[in-house]
């Protein structure tokens, strides 16, 4: 997938953008606060329908502004074009694309511009809290495949009802049985549909990750990544079924049902979930140094790409914020030399021009793109 046109209305600190990309790579530099991460998150929403930095649709509202229009012209692999625009007026959302029409919900566009993004504030996945990482299997998994996004959406619904009943008993004393029962099973059976997707994933996932940080680090460490569900008894084994999965999380209820009526939350199901990564059978979180989470977190994303692309039948869209100030010069050539080697439309940000310059100078169709205020001037070099 490449985007060929971009039009950004009264977003962050741009009033009216409008950028044509080269097909191949697309530097932008400019001093911190310019506007240049706001590129990349205007391609998010349109891609993801949301920034990958956390933020409510009103504040990605300009100052003095009503509403906020982003707009996209794309090609994908088989030379098929795709159009795709996202309005927001501060009440609600309108989503448009000439593949499925008008007034389209969020399960009707995730995927269809696959998108892996790299930015130094993602440590998180490898650094942060059980949340971080979910978060991160979810956003791969949804845009490979369709029916998880939608099982997702529904499991969260299930889950806020479920902790309304159980938190109402916890004020009030007062329960209906039957309904907590009712929704109960609905939620289990969601949270197994959910645990058998990510179990699969993380089987399917795990190789690309293994090698892609073995190319990186050109060392003997054996990666390796461990999926945790928040069930009993869990085997990771190609032989498990959802049936299982239920039986397991029927088990884990009958256990926590008494403790949740006088807690007045659900304490089971994949929103406890972890995915643990190791470095020769130890802990990354606890024993990696600096520069092991960074070609960790340079694999997982590099892993990422490949996964999506053979999944998808179709080339994602390569974006890295400001990455390569975290990075010391012997990985940043090897970051760059791995970005020549993808093939795909790169969209790269910095306040480091020249770093930039070096790295990337043997690069043919690169476009240079100097960011001020929200403002955007083409091959300033």
């Amino acid at each position: 997938m490449k985007i060929n046109k971009l039009k950004i209305i009264n977003f962050r600190n741009h009033s009216d953008t409008n950028i044509d990309l080269s097909p191949k790579l697309n530097i932008f530099y400019g001093k911190n606060g310019s506007g240049k991460t706001t590129i990349l998150e205007s391609i998010a929403v349109l891609s993801l329908t949301k920034s990958f930095i956390p933020a409510t649709d009103s504040a990605l509202i300009k100052t003095d502004a009503e509403f906020f229009n982003l707009y996209a012209e794309c090609v994908n692999d088989l030379d098929i074009k795709y159009k795709i625009n996202v309005t927001y007026n501060g009440t609600g959302r309108k989503i448009i694309n000439n593949s499925f029409g008008e007034n389209l919900i969020p399960k009707k566009i995730i995927g269809e511009i696959p998108l892996v993004i790299l930015s130094p504030d993602f440590k998180s996945i490898t650094f942060g809290s059980p949340q971080d990482r979910r978060q991160f299997v979810d956003i791969v998994l949804s845009q490979s495949d369709r029916l998880y996004f939608e099982e997702l959406t529904k499991h969260k619904k299930l889950l806020k009802q479920r902790n309304n009943i159980l938190n109402n008993y916890s004020k009030n004393k007062h329960i209906d049985i039957n309904l907590l029962e009712t929704i109960t099973t609905f939620f289990i059976n969601s949270s197994a549909e959910i645990i058998y997707k990510r179990h699969n994933f993380i089987n399917r996932f795990e190789p690309y990750f293994i090698e892609a940080y073995q190319k990186i680090s050109k060392l003997s460490e054996n990666p390796n990544i461990q999926y945790i569900p928040n069930i009993e008894n869990y085997i990771n084994s190609n032989e498990i079924t959802k049936s299982l999965i239920i039986d397991y999380l029927n088990y884990k209820y009958s256990k926590l049902k008494d403790i949740e009526l006088i807690r007045g939350l659900t304490l089971f199901g994949p929103q406890k979930d972890d995915f643990v990564f190791y470095l020769d059978n130890r802990l990354a979180k606890e024993s990696a140094s600096q520069g092991q989470h960074k070609t960790l977190l340079i694999s997982i994303k590099l892993s990422e790409f490949n996964f999506l692309k053979n999944v998808r039948n179709e080339t994602p869209i390569l974006m890295l914020d400001d990455i390569y100030s975290e990075l010391d010069s012997e990985r940043s050539i090897e970051i760059s030399s791995i970005i020549s080697n993808l093939n795909c439309q790169t969209l790269i940000t910095s306040t480091n021009k020249d770093l930039l310059n070096l790295l990337l100078k043997n690069e043919n169709l690169t476009s240079f793109f100097y960011v001020e205020n929200g403002n955007v001037e083409i091959n300033a070099i």
